[in-house]
This record gives C-alpha cells, structure tokens and sequence, in this order.
C-alpha cells in the first residue's frame, strides 16, 4: 500500500467513525428525550389523579383546577391542590399512583403553607429494596415559587439515573460499537507500525548490502589484479593489494560480528560477566585508545571526572563497548570537528556517566525511537555515515541488562548528551 493510498484510507475511516459516533450519539440522545417524554406524561397524570383525589378525600369536588401539575424542571413538579394537605394521606396517594403508572423511583415531596409562606413538610420516600428513608432524610432545597396557594412539590433526585437504565440495549449496541471502534483504531495503529517496520526493515537491508557490497567489490578487484601474472614483477603493487584485501576482509568481518553480536543480545545479556570496575580507569583507557579518532577528525576528547566512588559491578567488555559506542557515535554524527567531554558524578548511590557531543543532534520525534533496532536518525547533509542502526539499541539493551538506566538530551544543531546511572557497589 503506498502513502498516498494509505492516507486516503485513513482519512475515509476517520470520517466512517466520526460519522458513526454522531449518528449513534443522535438516536441516543433522540431515545433519552422519548423516555424523558414518556416519563413526565406518566409522572403528570399520576399527579393529576393525586391532585384530584386529595380534593375528594377533602369533600371538595367543586374545587378544581384546569392545570394543577407543573414542571418546573426536568425533575421537579409542583402540583396546586385548593385545600389544605394532609401529610399522610398525600403520601400513600403519590405512591399508590406512582406504582400505578409504574414510577417506581425514590422521591422526595414537600408540602407548602400558604398560610405561613412556606415549605411546612418534607420528606423522602424510598421505592427501592436498597434504599434506607432514615438515612436518606429530604435534603432538596425546595424552590420558592410565586404561587399564592396550598401546593406541594415532588422531586425526583434519581431521575437521570432511572431513565439511563430504561437504555440498556442502547448501553449495550454503544458499547459493542466501541469495541469495534477500538479493534479497528487497534488495526489501523498495527498497519502504520507494520509500515513503519517495512520501512526500517529495508533500510536496514539497504545499509547493510552497501556495508557488505562495498568490501567485497573492492576484495574482488584486488584478487583479480593479483592474479595477473605480470604483478610479480611489480612486488610494491603486490603488497599493497594484499594490504587493501586485509584492510576491507577486516572491515567485513567487523560488519558480520557487528549483526551477530546484536542478534544473539539476549543470550550475551544472560551470560555477563559481572566483576568489580573501576569506571575512572575503564574511562581513562578508553580516551587513549580514541585519541587516533579524534586527531583524524581535528576533534578533542575532555575528560572531567569528578566523581569520589566510581567502583560498579559489571561486564568490563560490554560496558566498556556500551561508553565507546556513544563516544563512536558523536564522532560520526557531526558536521564540524567533533568536540566530545566526558564528565562522572555522584548522586545519591549512582555513579552519573555524562556523554555530551556537539554533533547534529536528535530531532525530538526521533528520540524515542533512537534506541529501537534498525532505527536509524536521518542525517541532513550528512550522507558518509555508515551503520544498520544497531548501536544504540546494543547501549540500550546492555544498561538495561546492567540494572542501569540511559537519559537522552539533545536538540538539532547543538548536539547530543547521554547519562549513564548506574548503581555503585554496595
């Protein structure tokens, strides 16, 4: 699948799923407002009959209103009743017309004094096995209204909840359609990984057949010049072809270790050879040896070692390759004549190792991904770097196998820094 292709696919299913969210969230929403309806027609009726029975049980027929029963919000109904209200009759009447329309919700009702201008009762009525009345006392601030009249008010502090469980089958098809959703996202997350991975993949193959294509197309011309039987006569040029299938059979042979080392890192990593380093004198030695790189290039290595402990427990071979990989790198990757300074510390008990290079730098959406196999950064004008992009994945893998960690810093232009933790001994 190639790019332009991939994204219009993904385009297209991002707008498949948003559609379908906006649908599914109108008929939703359009369900709730049905049941809403049906339950305040219900909840009005009830109270109507209540309304008119209170007025009966008064021996007050004549006494009528043409709408007793308001909403005043989506919760809360007042109901006007010409008369005074009995507490008790009024609330076995609003249970016996609530289970009736089969209301079977927990309300709280007050009842208000015209009289005193004023709630004069409330109460909180249980319909559900789990609910305690004794705990659950009216706590609802029943709102003055400007209504001059015997009234009382009902309240349904459950009601969002009531008809939210009316919607199990809604509840149900949403949530199968999110779990679809997320299979789907989960794909599309698999197609880019596994394109990512195709991608690193041929990089990978590319780099390592032109590292392994070089050398040999170099050895090959230099057996076929040897074979001439002329050279014999010439035994500078015989030498110095021999030198040249040296130099590049080495360099082969440091490709091959290089990917075999990195293919069997799990098995190296369980088979490491702890002992007691001195990272001063592990460090010391290293900048002697690295000292001929830094003269080819005109660069400089700056030694600051300032820590007090420096005794670790480690594979000095490994850990040794792990602190001249980082040093090979900021070489490699830099533009100018590399300035590279290696600085030790203490903090708590860790021994701090700080690798800073003043090399291209790291774009920042490339730095979670530097330590991954076959990753390699993208050099700008830098074309002569060679590598799988195996470096810095063997350095992570054998911190790690070190019960170490590694911090990466950097920004384009400024370089690069890379700090070591590692647990001291003891």
């Amino acid at each position: 699948m190639n790019v332009k292709t991939l994204r219009i696919f993904v385009a297209l299913s991002i707008l498949l799923l948003g559609s379908v969210v906006v649908v599914q969230y109108y008929w939703f929403r359009q369900a709730y407002n049905l049941e809403d309806r049906d339950f305040d027609q219900r909840v009005t009726s009830a109270l109507r009959i209540v309304s008119q029975r209170l007025l009966d049980f008064n021996k007050n027929p004549n006494n009528k209103l043409l709408k007793p029963v308001e909403r005043i919000t989506s919760n809360y109904y007042t109901v006007q009743v010409n008369d005074t209200i009995n507490v008790k009759i009024l609330e076995e009447f609003i249970k016996q017309e609530f289970a009736h329309s089969d209301i079977r919700l927990n309300f709280e009702y007050g009842i208000y004094d015209c009289l005193k201008d004023r709630i004069q009762h409330s109460s909180f009525v249980c319909f559900s096995e789990n609910c305690d009345r004794t705990d659950a006392n009216a706590n609802y601030h029943f709102p003055e209204l400007n209504i001059h009249n015997y009234y009382f008010g009902v309240h349904f502090p459950d009601k969002r909840l009531f008809l939210l469980g009316d919607l199990n089958n809604w509840f149900v098809s949403s949530a199968i359609l999110l779990v679809v959703m997320a299979f789907f996202v989960y794909s599309l997350m698999l197609i880019f990984k596994q394109k990512r991975l195709s991608e690193i993949q041929n990089d990978f193959i590319n780099n390592m057949t032109h590292e392994f294509k070089t050398p040999i197309s170099t050895i090959s011309i230099s057996s076929e010049v040897l074979m001439k039987p002329e050279i014999i006569n010439t035994p500078e040029r015989l030498l110095s072809y021999a030198a040249i299938i040296r130099k590049e059979a080495a360099r082969l042979k440091k490709n091959v270790d290089t990917v075999l080392q990195t293919a069997n890192i799990a098995q190296r990593i369980d088979k490491l050879n702890f002992e007691e380093v001195e990272v001063h004198e592990l460090i010391e030695d290293l900048s002697i040896s690295c000292e001929p790189l830094f003269k080819e290039k005109n660069g400089e290595l700056i030694i600051n070692l300032k820590a007090k402990t420096t005794l670790i427990n480690a594979d000095r071979l490994h850990f040794t390759n792990v602190i001249h990989n980082l040093i090979d790198n900021g070489i490699k990757y830099s533009e100018r004549p590399p300035i590279l300074k290696i600085t030790t510390e203490n903090v708590d008990n860790d021994l701090i190792i700080t690798i800073k290079d003043n090399g291209i730098g790291i774009a920042e959406r490339d730095q979670k991904q530097v330590f991954n196999k076959f990753f390699r950064v993208h050099t700008g004008n830098v074309h002569d770097v060679k590598g799988f992009g195996l470096g810095l994945y063997y350095v992570k893998e054998m911190v790690q196998g070190h019960k170490s960690r590694i911090e990466l810093k950097s920004k384009i232009g400024e370089g690069t820094e890379f700090k070591l933790i590692v647990p001291l001994v003891g």
